[in-house]
């Protein structure tokens, strides 16, 4: 692989500048100190683990408080087809009995005609 100008604007652009003389900037010193910088970042940096710390410690404490207030509801058992006509007859035989026993009561109340 070359290394260089590859067109006529690159080699103009590498021949124009080539004359000229670039020294590296110089860096002045900072007016902030290293250290402190870097002690000031560290704490920057304890401030938001220890907030997420107490993050987490608040959502254990409030999922454990939610889980202690749940209120289980035992479901109905499942009845097989069978069963569930079974406890339907039994209601219809209830149903015709006590009609039965209504008009039963019915008829003793009520004086009965007498036939000569």
């Amino acid at each position: 692989m070359a290394v260089g100008a590859k067109d006529g604007l690159d080699k103009a652009l590498v021949k124009k500048y080539s004359t000229l003389k670039v020294d590296n900037a110089i860096v002045q010193n900072s007016m902030i100190d290293p250290n402190k910088l870097m002690d000031t970042m560290n704490d920057y940096a304890n401030a938001h683990m220890e907030a997420f710390r107490i993050q987490q410690a608040l959502r254990d404490v409030c999922t454990k408080a939610i889980s202690m207030n749940i209120q289980y509801t035992k479901m109905k058992s499942v009845k097989s087809k069978k069963e569930r006509i079974a406890e339907a007859a039994r209601k219809v035989v209830a149903a015709q009995m006590a009609k039965r026993n209504e008009l039963m009561e019915k008829l003793k109340k009520e004086p009965r005609p007498e036939f000569a």
